[in-house]
């Protein structure tokens, strides 16, 4: 079967305008004015959104698939769910 490729115009699209927004963010620090911008509230409210963003995606879409993966591996939904939270938890320690 071929895959269906009706949204790979926008999926074009979306990859193209994360690509720019990285380069446009890279390029604020050759402004100067843009760089005095960049106190330590400035930069901690950001981190924090950054953060707060990922906790998001992790929570809210890659746990669920995880306990779903663990589910169809043949683990009931007590011992997928205890495996799922115990791999992000992990993570967490290795990455710290």
């Amino acid at each position: 079967m071929a895959p269906n490729l009706d949204n790979s115009g926008t999926a074009f699209l979306v990859v193209s305008m994360a690509g720019l927004s990285t380069a446009i963010g890279a390029a604020v620090v050759f402004e100067p004015r843009m760089v005095k911008l960049a106190s330590k509230p400035v930069l901690a409210a950001g981190l924090g959104f950054s953060g707060g963003v990922m906790m998001y995606v992790s929570f809210a879409e890659i746990f669920p698939e995880s306990r779903t993966l663990f589910e169809e591996h043949g683990l009931d939904e007590a011992m997928a769910y205890f495996w799922a939270t115990f791999c992000v938890f992990a993570g967490m320690l290795l990455l710290r």
